[in-house]
């Protein structure tokens, strides 16, 4: 008798949990996403520019979990991978302190954790604001045959970065290199559209919080003109589905 009664509460306690959940407006799925990301250095010594990068096309995959309370706040967790990454348009100086002014594609792959706060303002319509923490996976640069175009002159005497920190002093595939963080934050805001129950889009942009590490520059006789720090950035359109 008293199983017998063990289990009504158990299913009764079971029937409870599941009413509460939904009544919690708790859903979730995936969000896969293309995204258009980017690398810049600012500030750059003797110029006005401070990209120094051109955007390059990538993704990011993720799985999410939000909830809605019964006011238009509601909060997201959104777990996943992105790739980030840019073309290095600027002169550099390699680890034998030659000067190379060949393009370089770098990429970083992150497992990323956003967390936002989403903003109702209407049944379909929302905007959310939050952070993310991201953890570097890997990390590879890839020098291409094109020529670089963002030279840095100081008067008639040409500008290079360099790294200027560990036993390797110069990088010869700059950024990215062994110094790059591996955790690292950065800020997100976007605009989501529910078309329906089961999809919603979106238009997001992230941004580092703060420098990721610092670039020296150098003229050819090795002496310090300046520096510059480098941050990421990527303008994402996403598609949201839940299961």
């Amino acid at each position: 008798m008293k199983t017998h009664k063990r289990n009504h509460l158990l299913i009764a306690f079971a029937a409870m949990f599941v009413s509460s959940v939904q009544s919690q407006n708790i859903s979730y799925g995936v969000i896969v996403g293309a995204d258009i990301t980017n690398m810049y250095l600012k500030p750059v010594p003797f110029s006005e520019q401070n990209g120094m990068y051109s955007p390059v096309f990538s993704y990011n995959l993720n799985g999410f979990v939000s909830y809605k309370s019964n006011s238009f706040l509601g909060l997201s967790i959104e777990p996943g991978i992105i790739r980030k990454g840019g073309v290095q348009l600027f002169d550099y100086m390699n680890s034998q302190s030659q000067p190379v002014n060949r393009k370089v594609i770098a990429s970083i792959n992150s497992i990323q954790l956003p967390i936002l706060l989403d903003f109702h303002l209407n049944d379909r319509l929302y905007i959310s604001a939050g952070v993310e923490l991201e953890y570097r996976l890997s990390q590879k640069a890839i020098m291409t045959n094109e020529a670089t175009t963002n030279h840095i002159f100081a008067g008639s005497v040409p500008l290079y970065v360099v790294r200027g920190t560990g036993l390797n002093t110069y990088a010869d595939d700059i950024i990215p290199d062994d110094n790059y963080p591996s955790v690292y934050y950065s800020g997100l805001a976007g605009l989501q559209y529910m078309i329906n129950k089961r999809f919603d889009v979106g238009l997001r942009y992230g941004f580092s919080l703060k420098e990721l590490y610092s670039v020296l520059w150098k003229d050819e006789y090795n002496v310090v003109m300046g520096n510059s720090n480098l941050y990421t950035s990527y303008l994402q359109l996403s598609l949201k589905v839940r299961l």
